[in-house]
């Protein structure tokens, strides 16, 4: 265990890990969705603490070169300083630039000109539909056996999913008649929903 512990192994496992780590936790800010198994988040963070040290040695090459280093006071390479700034400040800075970057969908426009396929970062069209960028509104969710539920989903609302199940918290339930009109009932109400057996969600603006 003390092997472990050394200064040598945790400067490699941090360049060489922690690195990707930082970049994944920082991207999955910005995306709703199911997290990668544990082998292929590894697998993930070694690329991705490859590509951060890259980075890392581009910038202080061209530091180096431009004499970058002297003129603004920036750490040298060899100091304890530059060491943190290279496994967290950078990978963090790269995350999120990734995370922006799908949140945003900038990618997309570039990958259809190659005449690639554009996949969507969100695996669930639950999340997608759910995500950051939901304004809140009113939601009406029916059932396979035609009932329906109105409610409205705003920032005290939540919505979870997971492998075996999805549920939906909404802040406010209303009534609804005949005529399409929208109530409040009273007390007034919350609920937590079950969308097993959901034929339909509509958002309302």
């Amino acid at each position: 265990m003390g092997q472990l512990l050394t200064p040598t192994t945790f400067e490699f496992f941090a360049t060489y890990l922690l690195a990707g780590y930082v970049i994944i936790i920082v991207r999955s800010r910005f995306i709703i969705g199911l997290q990668p198994k544990p082998s292929e988040l590894i697998v993930e963070a070694v690329i991705l603490s490859l590509i951060n040290q890259l980075i890392a040695l581009a910038i202080a090459e061209t530091a180096t070169l431009f004499d970058i280093v002297n003129k603004i006071g920036l750490p040298p390479t060899s100091s304890e300083l530059y060491f943190f700034l290279k496994i967290l400040l950078l990978p963090s800075l790269i995350g999120l630039a990734l995370g922006y970057n799908l949140s945003a969908g900038w990618k997309n426009a570039f990958l259809r000109r190659l005449s690639l396929p554009v996949i969507h970062p969100v695996q669930r069209a639950h999340d997608f539909a759910f995500g950051h960028n939901r304004e809140a509104g009113f939601v009406i969710i029916t059932y396979h056996d035609g009932t329906t539920i109105s409610g409205y989903f705003g920032e005290d609302s939540l919505a979870a999913t997971n492998t075996d199940r999805s549920d939906l918290f909404l802040e406010s339930l209303y009534e609804v008649d005949e005529d399409g009109q929208w109530s409040e009932p009273i007390p007034k109400r919350s609920g937590l929903i079950s969308l097993q057996a959901v034929r339909t969600i509509e958002f309302l603006k």
